[in-house]
């Protein structure tokens, strides 16, 4: 498994001056979406500009157009105008603010009244994944869809690199496109009966790194690379031992998770049936409190179908992935899969 954690860089996988010890924070209650208290550091590494940037891009992606007819207006000034980057897995990436708001457009303008409600944020001091449910009605072409006037719902994730001054300096966006399809009805039969995802209700949880990652922090992200690293080597002892007996694994083209060993047994033996030579290389990886949140690609020769993707002979394929991992007793106990597989498949 390659890695590269230097990156300023999408089925269903920081740093600060204080070097303060403090204890673990305690365990989220997973599906409750009341705020959870993290206890950090007393010098905290995280400003509040930083702290005000989660609502200030909800708004940013919900706000009707300004005065000239611009959508995504209020997204600009919150880009750091040197480093600004954008990516998401099937765009082109962007590297400067006018076209990273361009891409926000093109992703999510099509919509009208637009709602963001985010559930969970996991928050270092140079970083911030947003775990977001977003609704809208369908007003104008996109992916080459004709304007259906359907209502949309879709869950995903955004990690958005930040500096103390506020400023965002890297967006990457994860959700699935061929789900909102199938909502529009063009998207793939496998999918359209899949029951919308619900609105979050109530403050999200937000859970603080706050400090240098800690020793158990340390070792819940590595936990998570050597379960990849033993996807990519063909150790399928290694992979499944990672797991607790009871692993949940949640991914956006499911309607139920994966539950139990045995499943994740049958997703390693899939995997490999369906690509050859796999390989797995992370972007990014941080912890925070119990969780592990792990961005990386999965790549090779496609020998199988893929979901509803059918076999592809003799192509290469690789696609990006967020796993938002919850960890238990040095084990992986719950996953939570962000990708969008479309792009192996256009």
């Amino acid at each position: 498994m390659r890695t590269n954690l230097s990156m300023v860089l999408s089925l269903v996988v920081v740093t600060s001056c204080s070097s303060e010890a403090v204890a673990p924070p305690p365990r989220p209650p997973v599906g409750s979406l009341e705020p959870v208290t993290v206890l950090g550091p007393q010098t905290d590494t995280v400003t509040a500009k930083e702290r005000a940037i989660p609502d200030l891009y909800v708004k940013a992606l919900t706000s009707p157009p300004g005065d000239g007819g611009a959508r995504f207006a209020e997204l600009a000034p919150l880009l750091n105008a040197d480093l600004a980057g954008f990516s998401s897995p099937g765009m082109a990436p962007a590297h400067e603010p006018a076209a990273i708001v361009a891409a926000h457009d093109q992703l999510f303008g099509a919509f009208d009244d637009r709602k963001m409600m985010l559930s969970r944020v996991w928050r270092t001091p140079s970083e911030q994944s947003l775990e977001w449910t977003m609704s809208g009605t369908q007003a104008r072409e996109w992916k080459g869809i004709a304007p259906t006037h359907r209502p949309v719902v879709f869950r995903g994730v955004t990690l958005l690199w930040t500096k103390d001054d506020g400023s965002i300096t890297d967006i990457h966006v994860y959700f699935d496109v061929a789900l909102v399809k199938a909502q529009l009805g063009a998207g793939p039969k496998e999918l359209q009966a899949l029951p919308v995802p619900a609105m979050p209700t109530g403050a999200p949880q937000v859970l603080d790194q706050a400090q240098t990652a800690s020793p158990e922090e340390n070792r819940n992200v590595a936990l998570v690379k050597s379960a990849l690293d033993a996807l990519e080597s063909n150790k399928e002892a290694s992979f499944v031992d990672a797991m607790a007996d009871d692993v949940e694994v949640n991914a956006l083209e499911r309607a139920t998770p994966e539950r139990g060993k045995g499943e994740q047994r049958a997703y390693y033996k899939a995997m490999h049936k369906a690509i050859g030579q796999l390989d797995t290389t992370v972007f990014s990886a941080w912890g925070v409190g119990d969780f592990a949140v792990v961005e990386y690609s999965i790549g090779g020769e496609q020998l199988g179908p893929i979901l509803w993707i059918p076999a592809q002979r003799d192509k290469v394929v690789r696609f990006e992935i967020v796993d938002v991992c919850e960890l238990r007793d040095g084990k992986i106990a719950r996953v939570w899969r962000y990708d969008n597989p479309i792009q192996i498949a256009d």
